[in-house]
């Protein structure tokens, strides 16, 4: 039988640790702030700051809990040392044969028009055109789990309200990965992607890249200039990979791969490889790995199918899990650094899902969904950030008080004590 008050304690003393840990070097009201944020969050699954406030059980009244977290939203400035302090703490999770995920998304507001900087974004979940921000981000494999660890976010308005643009943004993307992790861990792009200026700038600073191509570009194949979509028709595909979707049906990918020289971005030289009955067209990616057919299967393909992990995070993030898209603060910084911290608090969720086997992710998925053969969902299911939050949501309702306490002043000792003579009592 699983004792909530216990689980409860042990869950928030291991929450207040995290939050000491990406917090270290802050100031007091600056490190309240983040695990008031980070603990309310996770207790309410919600991004509304009332919900936040709710969480934390505090002796005041809500309105009062609400200006503060509102206040220090809008004053915080150090998401730098922030997202360092971070990664120090969620790189120890990551394997040898990680992979850096990289994703555009976006926030849409479309009954806010008063939010500062908001402006015109397309909605990846309808298709149309809202109010919102632009995101981009990027995830990093867990080790044994393959769970999508957050290591990049940023919220960005569009550039008619002041934004540097998608092409800046995905340049400062790929620097921040390259001061933080190895060059030879590949980094995945869908085909929105496919730039030449990104091309040269990972070749260039030798990083090693799997990204899907846009069929409609040029390349020089065997010495010819020659449309993608004309190479791709050449290609032998003789690598057999058994794949099977997200509805369960079972397919096998055929595989070859070919040479081409990208004229326009400095003749570089790269692998296409090509993964034919994936769906209605090709599969079609550039990669500069070095690896010989028989491993494309396992390297190339099986990496840019591993992208729907960063999709996953992406709806937890914003509508099922964290309701990221519910955030109710209107100043831009306020809503860059509450992204941020959402998206901290997922990569805490991450690390206790990449520890599935310790006691109290079993109990919290235990808690969550009630069923008789836990292994058994365990080990079918793949994506447990659902499971684990609502079971930190069902555990934290149960206690009595927040984290108040643990920032609360140590009080003064009044006993007298005179000189010669111990205190008494």
């Amino acid at each position: 039988m699983i004792n909530y008050n216990t689980l409860g304690n042990r869950l928030k003393s291991s929450l207040l640790k995290f939050s000491e840990k990406v917090s270290k070097g802050f100031s007091k009201p600056a490190r309240k702030l983040i695990a008031d944020v980070l603990y309310g969050m996770t207790a309410s699954h919600s991004c509304k700051i009332t919900d936040i406030g709710r969480a934390l059980l505090e002796p005041i009244a809500l309105k009062k809990t609400v200006e503060r977290i509102c206040r220090g939203l809008s004053n915080f400035d150090r998401c730098e040392a922030l997202m360092q302090n971070y990664l120090s703490v969620v790189k120890p999770s990551l394997g040898s044969d990680t992979m850096l995920l990289i994703d555009g998304g976006d926030a849409t507001k479309s009954c806010s028009p008063k939010m500062e900087a908001i402006g015109s974004v397309k909605d990846g979940s309808t298709g149309k055109f809202a109010d919102g921000y632009w995101t981009i981000g990027a995830v990093a494999l867990s080790d044994e789990m393959q769970q999508p660890l957050p290591v990049y976010e940023n919220l960005y308005p569009c550039t008619k309200q002041g934004g540097l643009g998608s092409n800046a943004e995905t340049a400062k993307c790929v620097q921040s990965l390259r001061e933080n992790f190895d060059g030879n861990i590949p980094r995945v792009f869908d085909r929105g992607f496919d730039s030449g200026d990104l091309i040269q700038n990972l070749t260039g600073h030798g990083e090693k890249f799997i990204l899907r191509a846009a069929q409609n570009r040029v390349a020089v194949h065997n010495g010819t200039m020659s449309h993608i979509e004309d190479i791709v028709r050449g290609v032998v595909c003789e690598v057999e990979l058994p794949f099977q979707s997200k509805s369960g049906r079972v397919s096998k990918c055929k595989i070859g791969m070919t040479q081409v020289v990208l004229p326009r971005v400095k003749n570089v030289k790269l692998n296409l490889v090509v993964c034919k009955e994936f769906g209605e067209k090709p599969l079609v990616l550039y990669t500069n790995l070095d690896e010989a057919l028989e491993n494309i299967a396992l390297r190339v393909v099986k990496g840019y199918l591993m992208r729907w992990r960063i999709e996953e995070f992406y709806a937890f993030k914003k509508e099922r899990g964290m309701q990221f898209e519910d955030f109710r603060v209107r100043g831009l910084n306020s809503i860059r650094n509450l992204d941020l911290l959402v998206t901290i608090a997922i990569g805490f969720i991450g690390i206790m899902c990449e520890n599935i086997d310790s006691k109290a992710t079993f109990e919290l998925i235990a808690i969550s969904k009630r069923i008789p053969k836990i292994a058994a969902f365990m080990k079918k299911t793949k994506f447990f950030f659902y499971a684990v939050l609502s079971g930190i949501t069902s555990v934290l309702a149960t206690l009595r008080c927040g984290i108040a306490s643990y920032f609360a002043p140590t009080p003064t000792d009044n006993q007298l004590c005179f000189a010669g003579f111990q205190k008494m009592g």
